[in-house]
């Protein structure tokens, strides 16, 4: 078996293992909210709680962020070898996943504490949304089927909505 091919599988499941969370140290602590802030009817005092809670949990996960980074790119550099070394390549999935271990308590103690600042009707109103994150990979199939019409002002790749998005001499995209 292609030592190439397991590496890329095994480094694939350790990201996803890690779930729609392990994406979150990416984000900006001061990102754009509204659409959440709307929909679960947050006061302004809550949305600077929850702001106040990201940015000191993304101080405490930085320590490993700095460590799984290397660690990220050794295992690129080493899977895009002609002669990779299977037992480095297990060797570094398994320092990032241990990296990612200790990281998990820490996201679960910031998002209870976030979850604390809702009140009893905003946390119902989120599990609905939790339910309906379940649901995004078959919308964006949906919408790639083009079966379903992607949300107005919704972004695609590029940073361009459909609406903005070139079109040929026919009105195809290009």
């Amino acid at each position: 078996m292609n030592f190439r091919f397991v590496s890329v599988v095994l480094a694939t499941t350790a990201v996803f293992a890690q779930g729609p969370g392990h994406f979150r140290g990416h984000a900006t602590a001061q990102g754009k909210t509204t659409a959440v802030e709307s929909y679960l009817n947050l006061t302004a005092a809550q949305v600077s709680s929850l702001q106040q809670l990201r940015q000191s949990e993304m101080a405490a996960l930085k320590p490993i962020f700095q460590q799984v980074g290397p660690l990220r790119q050794s295992l690129r550099i080493e899977e895009q070898s002609s002669s990779a070394d299977a037992t480095a390549i297990g060797k570094l999935v398994l320092s990032i996943q241990s990296l990612e271990q200790q990281a998990a308590p820490i996201r679960s103690s910031y998002q209870q504490q976030s979850l604390a600042v809702l009140t009893a009707v905003q946390k119902t109103q989120l599990a609905a949304l939790q339910s309906a994150a379940a649901l995004m990979p078959a919308i964006h199939e949906a919408m790639t089927l083009n079966l379903l019409t992607p949300p107005k002002g919704s972004e695609g790749p590029g940073g361009f909505g459909m609406e903005m998005m070139p079109r040929g001499r026919f009105g195809g995209l290009r």
